[in-house]
């Protein structure tokens, strides 16, 4: 197999960032819903600020998940003085699609208006992005494309704005108050954020640039002996059972009984999380020879900030140990982008002027949705 480079990485933010104190202004308050979920998860999770692509003042959508994801492939283009009709194989990750069919890499794909070219979409949540980089990879490897472009993107404000969450109130009487909304169904609305990122990969690296050799990429899931975590179009039942909204004989009760609601069951989470993350990065170490003593910068997709310490010390449990000044995320600022995060971290290191030849990079991606980790050793060159 030949060596397969990462020779830019390119991004796109939408609109201006919003801050905490805006995010409802944006999304729209709930009806009779206290703050008490709001404030316990953004004193939790670090997240400052995040982007939306909404108009701030009326919520209007100003970008589907397709031109997020262009505007991130025209980026890495442009970088690299590439024309978009050059690329000979586009795969796009997402949990957020604007639709479901056709596939999201085919509207990307639109979008651009690319020349004919292999495409792949992959589906999943935070891990559907490096899921898409490891097919590009393995093409690029395989000597089937000279080029790859893969992407991961989300537009998680639309399962975030008031009319998703008000469609379970829309039967009630005039002066009948609204019910509460769980922490389940509310917990991520002040999490996720919109945005993208796409890497292009190929066979040589640039002498113009520092590119990134691929040194290994994993993806590896622990779903068969771990539950439903993060979901969207179920709904969860008293026994533990899914109800699936195709099940659903009446249409409006997809919207009355929250199946358009991005849900997270918080008890896995802390259950599985850590653990599931810790085993990934043990497979990296163990299977494919990577020495985190070696590693100078580990870029981790972290969902909040309370995840850091608990990682920390899972990894340090299992003889993993990396300096805390080896971290680098920017999920303060940019938010959590779900499957497009690593990329957007790896599109700031790459340009901040702080890699130098030789060092090398682990990124680590783990996915709460039913518990999927990916992984990724880099080598700057």
């Amino acid at each position: 197999m030949k060596n397969v480079y990462i020779t830019d990485v390119g991004a796109f933010m939408p609109n201006e960032p919003i801050t905490n104190e805006q995010v409802e202004a944006v999304l729209g308050k709930i009806d009779n819903q206290p703050n008490r979920v709001k404030l316990f998860v953004l004193q939790n999770n670090g997240i400052k600020q995040r982007y939306y692509a909404l108009d701030p003042a009326t919520g209007v959508r100003t970008h589907t998940n397709a031109q997020l994801t262009a505007e991130a492939v025209r980026d890495v283009c442009t970088r690299l003085g590439m024309p978009v009709t050059d690329v000979q194989g586009l795969a796009c990750g997402s949990a957020s699609p604007d639709q479901l069919m056709p596939s999201h890499s085919n509207m990307v794909a639109g979008e651009l208006a690319m020349a004919p070219a292999e495409i792949l979409s992959t589906s999943g949540v935070c891990a559907s992005g490096m899921t898409a980089m490891k097919y590009g990879w393995m093409c690029v490897a395989m000597g089937l494309r000279d080029n790859f472009v893969a992407t991961g993107s989300e537009r998680a404000s639309a399962f975030m704005m008031k009319k998703i969450f008000t469609g379970m109130t829309q039967d009630l009487n005039p002066g009948q108050a609204a019910p509460m909304v769980s922490f389940e169904k509310e917990f991520l609305r002040w999490m996720l954020s919109d945005g993208a990122g796409a890497v292009m990969m190929e066979s040589e690296p640039r002498s113009d640039r520092l590119s990134l050799r691929i040194d290994a990429l994993d993806v590896m899931c622990w779903s068969g002996e771990t539950p439903v975590c993060m979901y969207n179009g179920m709904n969860k039942q008293k026994d533990g059972s899914f109800a699936l909204w195709t099940d659903e004989a009446d249409v409006f009760d997809v919207f009355r009984k929250g199946y358009l609601m991005l849900q997270q069951d918080v008890r896995a989470l802390e259950a599985h999380m850590v653990r599931v993350g810790v085993e990934g990065l043990k497979i990296a170490r163990d299977k494919h020879g990577v020495n985190f003593d070696e590693i100078d910068w580990f870029l981790p997709h972290l969902s909040s900030m309370y995840f850091k310490g608990r990682l920390d010390e899972g990894m340090r449990a299992a003889g993993i140990n990396v300096p805390d000044e080896k971290w680098f995320t920017n999920l303060s600022y940019k938010g959590n982008v779900g499957s497009a995060s690593i990329y957007i971290i790896l599109e700031e290191l790459l340009h901040s002027g702080k890699l130098q030849r030789g060092q090398k990079i682990f990124c680590a991606v783990p996915e709460s949705g039913r518990f999927t980790v990916a992984g990724m050793a880099l080598t700057v060159v």
